[in-house]
């Protein structure tokens, strides 16, 4: 069993975080750890990782940062963590006692608490005041009070109760490694007597149906969004039903999802509440479904049959505004203009949902766009301001990253440099913004005519015996094929530049390799009377290029 203590864990985590390299000094500002902490903790973590992994280390003027078998390895380490090895930091223990606070039926005590993270009476009572502090300061108007019937409970409009569920949970699924969420779900369940919801029997049921739901809403929605919803309904409902509501308080609720109940996302959510009644004897009241509706409606869609449709003028309109002044105030210039309309008018239909019922959504994406794209995201935000006064709204750089991706998807390519690599395929699964970008990055490093498509995983499987592809360029270690593959990141680092440099190299060589090999085969002739060890040492010789061609150590041949 692998023992991880709270610091160890930490850091662990802000490794697997980093895409540049940073000081030991600088990850002892972000962490709040001492220098001669961070590195005992790296002792730590580096007696963990398997024989054969490359000691974590920190170069003199450079920094540290991880490679991809490191990353890889320090991967495994946190899945291998278990509930009795892992210490929670404070700030898990934190989001551990609120989920439960939100979902529990029982009053909630300090002993319930003690129990729930393991730590002493004195720890749990600090985390408490710790947790009204920083409730002060929410959008959501929640305070944290204790009544002698329920215990601790959070005291807010029910409305705001599940609006700040969600943000929670949005928070530990999208920030939260493996362990803590593992931990959260194990003790969640051992506390909370709601077989069906947190069952595996509901878990499953849902993910069969999501293919049905996106049929009959004429959508396709982003698969991690999805994947995040059905992790996360099981808690919203939980927090809902924990709710003492007056029928007052339960018919304003009512009224609130008046507009809810008119979409097509309704009459599904009530589809699916009869399958659920009959499947699992699992039966869902007028507000749980508008919520379920509210969700569908929220979540990035891949795809939208609806998206331009009349009823949408204003919003489409908002955005030929947008699009307008972001061509007229930056360097840039756009391509694909209709593709880019339908593409942000099914992204911002979506948005304004989530902005219209309080649901937050967070891109995983924004550091890398504010690193890697500065400009694209400097220019996006200038006009924002456009969408923003058309739908009083106020955008977050979460979702002005998401626009960025948007536009930088139909960035009109510059000149390209020839590289001899004649059929490219990429596969992402990420969602139509982040595939587009993706391709404009590649685009820079390949011509045009030879990216041949992006497919999904999916999509790439059922037409994989049809196609010649000299490579696969993919955006997840899930997809195993018989063509040359190249993994990278969705927004490139300098690794996925190297990778992509090396095949470019070595592809070109190997379209020169007939002229080559015709050449060194006369060379060798001319000076060896022995065939056999003429074409021993040739193969020896045109192995060696390739294999220094492909490690980048070949500074001796000019291609």
């Amino acid at each position: 069993m692998i023992y991880l203590d709270k610091s160890s864990s930490v850091l662990l985590n802000y490794l697997l975080q980093l895409t540049e390299p940073e000081t030991i000094m600088a990850i002892s500002r972000a962490t709040g750890q001492s220098r001669r902490k961070i590195y005992y903790h790296l002792e730590k973590i580096n007696d963990a990782l398997p024989q054969g992994v490359d000691k974590i280390v920190s170069q003199p003027r450079v920094g540290l940062v991880l490679t991809a078998e490191q990353r890889e390895a320090c991967e495994a380490l946190l899945e291998s963590v278990d509930a009795h090895s892992y210490v929670m930091s404070m700030e898990e223990r934190m989001q551990l006692m609120i989920l439960f606070i939100c979902v529990l039926k029982e009053r909630v005590t300090i002993e319930k608490l003690m129990d729930l993270t393991e730590v002493s009476r004195n720890t749990v009572l600090n985390d408490l005041n710790t947790i009204r502090s920083q409730l002060t300061v929410e959008q959501y108007q929640v305070s944290l009070i204790t009544t002698k019937s329920q215990g601790y409970v959070l005291k807010c409009h029910p409305l705001n109760k599940v609006q700040y569920v969600h943000a929670l949970l949005t928070t530990i699924f999208s920030e939260g490694n493996s362990g803590f969420m593992r931990i959260l779900g194990s003790k969640i369940k051992q506390f909370v007597q709601e077989d069906v919801l947190l069952s595996e029997e509901l878990q499953i049921f849902l993910n069969q149906q999501v293919h049905f739901i996106e049929q009959d809403l004429g959508k396709k929605i982003n698969r991690y969004e999805i994947e995040f919803m059905l992790k996360v309904l099981p808690y919203l409902l939980l927090s809902y039903r924990n709710m003492t509501l007056s029928e007052q308080e339960r018919d304003d609720l009512y009224r609130e999802f008046s507009l809810i109940r008119k979409r097509v996302e309704y009459s599904t959510a009530k589809k699916l509440q009869t399958l659920l009644d009959e499947k699992l004897g699992l039966h869902l009241d007028e507000i749980e479904l508008s919520w379920i509706a509210v969700l569908l409606l929220s979540y990035r869609k891949d795809q939208d049959l609806h998206a331009t449709s009349e009823d949408f003028a204003d919003l489409q309109l908002a955005i030929d505004n947008f699009i307008w002044d972001f061509e007229a105030h930056s360097p840039y210039e756009l391509e694909n203009r209709d593709d880019l309309i339908r593409n942000l008018m099914t992204h911002c239909k979506a948005l304004l949902f989530r902005k219209t019922y309080g649901i937050l959504s967070k891109n995983p994406l924004t550091r890398h766009i504010l690193q890697k794209y500065p400009e694209l995201y400097h220019y996006t935000e200038q006009s924002v301001g456009i969408l923003e006064e058309a739908w009083l709204i106020s955008l977050t750089r979460d979702e002005i990253a998401y626009l960025a991706m948007h536009l930088g998807g139909a960035l009109k390519p510059q000149a390209t440099r020839p590289k001899e690599v004649k059929q490219i395929y990429i596969v992402c699964d990420e969602g139509v913004a982040v595939q587009r970008f993706l391709l404009k990055q590649c685009q820079y490093y390949f011509p045009h005519d030879y990216i041949r498509a992006v497919f999904t995983s999916e999509q790439f499987k059922s037409v994989e015996d049809l196609l010649e592809v000299d490579l696969l360029i993919v955006t997840s270690d899930g997809l195993s094929s018989r063509f040359p593959l190249v993994q990278v990141n969705p927004i490139f680092d300098y690794e996925d530049v190297v990778k992509l440099n090396r095949f470019i190299k070595y592809r070109l060589t190997a379209s020169q390799h007939s002229d080559f090999r015709s050449e060194l085969e006369r060379l060798l002739a001319h000076y060896l009377a022995n065939s056999e060890e003429a074409k021993e040492l040739q193969y020896q010789i045109e192995n060696l290029v390739e294999k220094q061609i492909l490690t980048g150590n070949l500074s001796l041949i000019h291609i």
